[in-house]
């Protein structure tokens, strides 16, 4: 004989979410009293299975199904969210420490476990018994056996008849999940005058490119540039350290047909070494063969293919390597980047086209940001996206560091996105013009003073004379 079904009277119910003090063990418990999920269907939950507009509950397993969620469930569901990770994990329940995993049956049964002693609950609860505690308030109500089936997920006729003979069950029409809301009339009733908002769920994705092949916020620069290399003209890039002058240039040796990247144009000689080899792969050279036999050999012939440079570093050339560079620019275009354009080497800057980047905009800056965290679990995205916004000031390499600091968190909490720190997150600001302003006015204010024989005035502004100097003394005692 089959024993009796064991499940939770409504005073046992309330008692064990009563003690439940963590918003991801409440929603886990309220979605097993207020759907009747298997326990690996709860596991296996995703984010995207949850539909709070709609309010249903889609279930991919092998029985496939949607299931209505009443308000109760919406807002355990939704007060989750906000304190879920932020992580490419794309289970909906996940652990909250350690590294960040789906929860496993074990854990599950643990908590309940441990809130049912709370509760002084003398049976052994899991959450079988909570599955059937649903069940059998679904049958006690209004619905037939075909709509029970499709929410419970069962077809065998034998389990249906034992969940309805438990609830004495009466002919139905509709199936309604609210009778089954276990909050009291006061909380239901504020919930409805101020819902529980759920937090947007981010969807990570696999990242398409690794961080040395994202080209973000740079697509108009990028055809600009392969358009100029097409019409054979010279591009200088420039912009502050940092900017991604070099990753551009990476990008554009990759997809740019018969190019020869030169991380640095010095020594002169082993560049000219790499363009020849990269012309004539079987050409051998002697350590004694000169700068300019080189060179020679690159240009003796008018008709060769020449390769399209791509050179970064361009301030360390040599005064002495102009002549040489300006021989490669008749032959060929060249593409290269500078911080600064020293004038010492203005000749040369003639035979570019200068482009200079500008520090990325601030919705370019938080796609880079997402691109790169996409496999961080994250404790407050929105507070990283803004402490990183703000050090970084469009810089993308300083994203690409703090990023980098915080990766070495199993999980980025709080406190560690509060101690990234970047240099490029500091303004600094040249008071000299205002201090000799400021110095100018007083002078001419003490001999206005002694012109209109002003006593008074002429002490006023000498007493703030000399507590402007004793401040400028401090203040570079502190530098």
């Amino acid at each position: 004989m089959d024993q009796p079904l064991e499940y939770l009277t409504i005073n046992e119910t309330h008692a064990l979410l009563k003690a439940v003090s963590e918003t991801r063990d409440k929603a886990i418990i309220t979605l097993f009293l207020n759907t009747g999920l298997f326990v690996n269907e709860l596991i296996d939950l995703t984010v995207n299975d949850i539909s709070f507009d709609n309010k249903t509950l889609t279930i991919n397993a092998h029985r496939k199904r949607e299931i209505p969620l009443n308000e109760e469930s919406i807002e355990a569901l939704a007060k989750w969210t906000k304190e879920r990770l932020e992580t490419p994990d794309p289970h909906f329940f996940i652990t909250t420490k350690g590294k960040v995993q789906k929860l496993s049956m074990r854990n599950i049964d643990k908590q309940i476990r441990k809130y049912a002693d709370r509760a002084s609950l003398t049976r052994n609860v899991n959450a079988k018994i909570l599955r059937n505690t649903f069940a059998i308030n679904l049958f006690s109500k209004d619905i037939s056996f075909n709509q029970a089936s499709a929410i419970l997920g069962i077809t065998d006729p034998e389990s249906i008849k034992r969940y309805a003979e438990a609830a004495k069950i009466k002919a139905a029409t509709k199936p309604n999940l609210d009778h089954i809301d276990n909050r009291s009339t006061a909380t239901k009733l504020l919930d409805k005058i101020f819902p529980t908002k759920p937090k947007i769920i981010k969807r990570h994705s696999t990242i398409s490119a690794t961080p040395d092949e994202l080209i973000i916020g740079r697509d108009n620069i990028i055809k600009e540039i392969s358009n100029s290399l097409i019409k054979t003209q010279s591009i200088l890039i420039t912009g502050q350290l940092g900017i991604g002058k070099s990753h551009i240039l990476n990008h554009i040796a990759k997809n740019q047909h018969n190019a020869v990247l030169i991380h640095s144009p010095v020594p002169i000689k082993d560049m000219l070494k790499k363009i020849d080899m990269s012309m004539y792969p079987d050409t051998s050279h002697s350590p004694r063969t000169s700068t300019n036999e080189i060179l020679e050999h690159i240009t003796h012939n008018a008709n060769a293919d020449f390769p399209i440079l791509i050179i970064d570093d361009m301030s360390n050339l040599k005064t002495t390597d102009i002549p040489t560079m300006l021989t490669l620019l008749e032959h060929c275009p060249i593409l290269a980047a500078t911080e600064e354009t020293e004038p010492r080497l203005k000749q040369l800057w003639w035979k570019f086209r200068p482009i200079e980047l500008k520090p990325l905009d601030t919705d370019s800056c938080k796609t880079l940001i997402q691109s790169l965290t996409q496999n961080l679990s994250i404790s407050d995205y929105e507070l990283m996206e803004t402490k990183l916004l703000t050090f970084a000031n469009g810089i993308p390499l300083s994203i690409t560091d703090m990023v980098k600091q915080l990766s070495y968190n199993s999980v980025v909490t709080r406190d560690a996105i509060r101690k990234i720190y970047h240099e490029a997150g500091i303004k600094y600001r040249d008071w000299t013009p205002a201090i000799i302003i400021l110095w100018a006015l007083l002078i001419m204010s003490r001999f206005i003073a002694l012109g209109t024989h002003s006593f008074e005035g002429y002490i006023l502004v000498g007493f703030g004379t000399s507590f402007f100097l004793v401040v400028k003394y401090f203040m570079g005692k502190m530098k």
